[in-house]
């Protein structure tokens, strides 16, 4: 990768273990993106965005301990460069709570291997990151 390319450093959180490898898994397809940790509560969360400073925390809205949505008000408040994208596979969780929060984006977890290469794309053009062409979704799967 050229130096003047951006990896998106991703921290995943979910307490889904199987959802968690899937993404994972996706996540590592995709040109740009490198995971570099993953935990299973809100607590998780903000304790490895501490640790890890990524550019991207993508997670989980239900979650024990400390809530998907508490945990992004928190992470925004302390450390403001993150981007927090909200999943969830229950369509009772509101987009207004998820902006509420903080959170850059909200997905639906069945819709996260469609909309999250686009989201990525918006959050790098806001963030200013050089990402590679090849992040568009239509490239990574057909239609």
């Amino acid at each position: 990768m050229p130096p003047d390319e951006k990896r998106i450093r991703t921290l995943v959180i979910d307490d889904a273990s199987d959802f968690m490898q899937a993404i994972c898994s996706f996540l590592e397809n995709l040109p740009n993106v490198v995971v570099i940790a993953t935990g299973r509560t809100g607590h998780d969360a903000i304790v490895l965005a501490h640790e890890w400073m990524p550019d991207l925390v993508l997670m989980d809205i239900r979650m024990p301990e400390m809530t998907g949505l508490e945990a992004t008000s928190q992470l925004t408040r302390e450390l403001p460069d993150v981007i927090v994208i909200l999943m969830t596979a229950f369509e009772d969780e509101t987009l207004r709570a998820s902006k509420e929060s903080g959170a850059f984006a909200f997905v639906m977890k069945e819709n996260l291997t469609h909309d999250l290469p686009r989201l990525l794309e918006l959050a790098a053009s806001e963030k200013g990151w050089m990402l590679r062409n090849q992040l568009h979704s239509n490239q990574l799967h057909s239609n």
